[in-house]
C-alpha cells in the first residue's frame, strides 16, 4: 500500500491524545481514531467498544486500509496501584482477534504502558530501570498483555513494540489527573488562604530522583518505534531523560505559582481539599476560570506521585542504542505547561 493507515485505539485518552495529533500532522500516515464516542473534532473515527469483540470486528472490518495500531486504553481504574487484570486483557485480545480478522495489511500493534511495569506503584524498585528486569510479583496486567501479543505474533507477518512511560504530562484541559494542573489547583489556593505551598508528600519523597514524560515526547518515541525495525518485538522506556528531587523543584514551582514554597509537611491531600471547592469558586470567579476544582485537580493521584519516598527512574540506553534522539528538559516542560493551562483559563495568573 502506498501510505499506512494509523489507527488509534484509546485516542481520547491521556496517553493518545498527542500521538493521535501528531500522526495527522505527519504526511506519511493516513489517521484514525477509535473510541466508545466520538468527539466533537475528531475527524476520521471508529466508535466501538473494547468490550464487544463482535461489534468491534464489523467495525474493523469497514477499515480494511488499516495497517498500524496503536493501543492506548485501560479498563476503568482508581489510585489504588492495582489494575483490573481479567479486563484489560480481554479488551486488547478481542482488538487482536478483530485485527487478524478483518485487517489483510495489519503490520504492526503498538502498546502504551507504563513505569507500573517495574512495580513503582508497590514500592521502591532497581534503578534506573532497564526493559530486561525481572517482573515483580503479579498482578500486573502489562504482563499479561504483552504474553498474550508475544505469543500470537510467533511465526506471524505483523510485530509488536511498546513503550513505557512514566506519568505522562500534558496540557489537558478537564483531565484533572495531571501533575501541573493539580499542583497549580493547590498552589492557587494556598495563595487565596494566605499560606506557604508546602510540599505534602512524605519527608523521603521529598529528596529522591524523580522524571516524567512529555506527551508530546511520547508521541514522537512512538511514531519512531511504528517505523524503525530495530524496534520490532521490542519494548522500550520514553521518558524525558532527565531527572529532578522535589526540594530543587519545588521551589522553581512555587515562584512560577506566586506563591511562597513553603516546607515538607506530610498531609493527605485528599483530606486536606475536601473542604475547598468553595475557595476555588471564589478564585475561579474572580480570574474567569473555565473549569469546576473536580475537572482540574485530582487529589488522590496528589496522594499517589507526591509520596513515593523511593527512586523513580528508568533508563533510556535502549532506546537511544536503537537510534532515538529526542528529549525534553523536565523544567522547562514545567514551566510551559503552567503558562498553558493559564491560557486556557484553568489555573489562574499570578
Amino acid at each position: 500500500m502506498s501510505m499506512p493507515t494509523l489507527l488509534v485505539v484509546g485516542a481520547s485518552g491521556a496517553a493518545a491524545t498527542r500521538v493521535l495529533e501528531r500522526a495527522r500532522a505527519d504526511e506519511g500516515w493516513r489517521v484514525i481514531g477509535l473510541s466508545r464516542r466520538r468527539p466533537a473534532d475528531g475527524g476520521d473515527w471508529i466508535e466501538a467498544d473494547l468490550t464487544d469483540g463482535d461489534g468491534l470486528a464489523q467495525a474493523l472490518a469497514a477499515r480494511p486500509d488499516i495497517t498500524h495500531i496503536v493501543y492506548a486504553s485501560r479498563a476503568p481504574h482508581g489510585e489504588t496501584g492495582v489494575e483490573d487484570v481479567a479486563a484489560n486483557t480481554a479488551m486488547l485480545r478481542n482488538l487482536l482477534d478483530a485485527a487478524e480478522a478483518t485487517l489483510p495489511h495489519f503490520a504492526h500493534l503498538h502498546m502504551i504502558h507504563g513505569g507500573k511495569w517495574y512495580g513503582l506503584h508497590l514500592g521502591p524498585f532497581r534503578t534506573p530501570a532497564r526493559e530486561d528486569d525481572p517482573r515483580h510479583m503479579p498482578p500486573n496486567f502489562y504482563y499479561n498483555q504483552q504474553d498474550l501479543v508475544v505469543a500470537r505474533q510467533a511465526g506471524k507477518a505483523w510485530s509488536w513494540s511498546a513503550s513505557r512511560p512514566n506519568f505522562v504530562l500534558d496540557i489537558a484541559p478537564g483531565r484533572a489527573r495531571n501533575i501541573v494542573s493539580t499542583l497549580g489547583a493547590y498552589a492557587a489556593i494556598c495563595r487565596e488562604l494566605g499560606v506557604p505551598f508546602d510540599f505534602p508528600g512524605k519527608a523521603g519523597a521529598w529528596h529522591v530522583l524523580h522524571e516524567v514524560t512529555d506527551a508530546a515526547l511520547l508521541a514522537q518515541g512512538v511514531l519512531w518505534m511504528l517505523r524503525e525495525p530495530r524496534c520490532a518485538n521490542r519494548a522500550f522506556n520514553m521518558t524525558n531523560g532527565d531527572a529532578f528531587r522535589w526540594c530543587d523543584l519545588w521551589a522553581f514551582l512555587a515562584d512560577r505559582f506566586g506563591v511562597p514554597p513553603g516546607r515538607p509537611r506530610p498531609l493527605s491531600m485528599r483530606a486536606l481539599m475536601a473542604d475547598k471547592a468553595p475557595v476555588w469558586e471564589r478564585i475561579q470567579a474572580r480570574h474567569g476560570l473555565a473549569l469546576p476544582l473536580g475537572q482540574v485537580a485530582s487529589w488522590d493521584f496528589a496522594d499517589f506521585f507526591l509520596n513515593m519516598d523511593y527512586d523513580v527512574l528508568c533508563s533510556m540506553t535502549a532506546a537511544r542504542s536503537a537510534g532515538f534522539t529526542g528529549f525534553v528538559d523536565s523544567w522547562a516542560m514545567f514551566d510551559r505547561q503552567i503558562e498553558g493551562y493559564r491560557s486556557a483559563r484553568v489555573l489562574p495568573p499570578t
